[in-house]
């Protein structure tokens, strides 16, 4: 598909939302949050106002990007640190693991078939229709094979392509070597580029090019690059590794407007397969500052911040809530708010009465239990404890 068809594609992703399942407030990274509150606002923005213009028309896909790297920084330094615990106090990290997985079922899950769960309860007959798809997380290659999009499921997408992130990456991250982990890194980046590029040489369209998990893990991988720079150089190695991003983000994005409205050969080639590419890099900078407080002071806002931490439900239900208010073939300010202002509600009843409640179970289960005889001393990133609230 063309550049047209992405404004209804971009949804967040499970990790991008753990940071918001803390139940100490002291644990909450407040500018994070808020970058998380931003990018669901750009979200919702693209699926409910129908956005024109060069920069407008892929606003939602740029805040979907943001999502993939924040996620990929979490998840990937909540393991690494795992990592270097378990290793300290001689712990197994077959155990680590298992807990990883149990903690995620606690977060991601109940919510996720909770929703899919009404809606079939309600009628809603794309769910009924798909659920089998929907329900094993194959909603990317589901709308890879259809080569269009499914409303209201569509923004299932990206969850699907998270979950199969977990299949693998926590393996590589607790048990392979430093170096394996940085080819693991490099072959995801460099191998969505080339699938994506493939993709649309042979013409399909933009669902079958983008949506299959190995042409839109890239995202994800630049957060986990960043993980890995935080855990294992230096502040300054780490600062001019991410300045490099945002200075590479900025002339790939320069590059690709170019590509984009101008007569290049082969252009579609091109732009797809950097796609969100210079987005992505940008983010790299901007969540490495976010990590350490280092934003302006409008990303401390604690109206942002409390929508970032509600930011899975919203996501979850904003296209369902878009579908049962009636507005399926609408678009403008009045849809936005509508389902703006309902999403958040309904999505914070479901953090306080359901979310919540389960989340708070993971106590039980630390990456690493603590050994009261046993003091350790890891390479922490400052801004993500190893009990981060995820």
């Amino acid at each position: 598909m063309t550049a047209a068809p992405v404004r209804d594609v971009p949804s967040l992703t499970s990790a991008d939302v753990e940071r918001a399942t803390a139940p100490a407030p002291a644990h909450r990274q407040v500018q994070l949050d808020t970058i998380r509150a931003l990018s669901l606002l750009a979200v919702v923005y693209q699926h409910t106002m129908n956005p024109q213009g060069r920069l407008l028309s892929n606003i939602g896909a740029m805040g979907l990007m943001v999502f993939f790297v924040l996620s990929g920084y979490l998840i990937s330094g909540l393991l690494l640190e795992a990592r270097a615990r378990a290793d300290a106090e001689g712990v197994g990290k077959r155990g680590v693991l298992l807990r990883f997985y149990i903690r995620r079922f606690l977060r991601i899950f109940p919510l996720y078939y909770a929703v899919l769960g009404i809606a079939v309860l309600l009628g809603e007959p794309t769910t009924r229709a798909y659920f089998l798809e929907l329900a094993t997380y194959r909603t990317n290659f589901l709308m890879a094979r259809l080569g269009h999009n499914i409303p209201p499921v569509t923004p299932l997408w990206s969850l699907a392509v998270e979950e199969h992130f977990y299949l693998f990456w926590p393996v590589i991250a607790l048990f392979t070597s430093r170096r394996f982990v940085r080819l693991s890194i490099a072959a995801m980046i460099l191998g969505s580029v080339v699938a994506r590029a493939i993709g649309a040489a042979s013409g399909g369209t933009y669902q079958m090019v983008a949506m299959p998990t190995w042409a839109s893990i890239d995202g994800i991988a630049m957060g986990c690059a960043l993980a890995l720079l935080v855990r294992d150089t230096s502040a300054e190695v780490r600062a001019r590794w991410v300045a490099s991003c945002l200075g590479l983000g900025i002339v790939l994005a320069v590059a690709f407007v170019v590509m984009r409205y101008t007569a290049l050969p082969q252009r579609r080639v091109w732009t797809l397969g950097l796609n969100m590419i210079p987005v992505g890099l940008i983010s790299v900078w901007f969540i490495d500052r976010a990590a350490s407080n280092r934003l302006p002071h409008l990303f401390n806002s604690m109206l942002l911040a409390r929508l970032g931490v509600v930011s899975y439900g919203m996501y979850m239900l904003h296209r369902y809530v878009m579908h049962y208010l009636g507005f399926d073939g609408d678009r403008g300010w009045v849809v936005f708010a509508s389902v703006y202002a309902v999403s958040a509600l309904l999505a914070t009843l479901s953090w306080l009465l359901y979310e919540s409640p389960l989340n708070n179970l993971k106590r039980f289960w630390p990456y690493v239990p603590a050994r009261p005889d046993v003091t350790v001393v890891t390479r922490m990133a400052p801004d993500l404890p190893l009990e981060a609230p995820h």
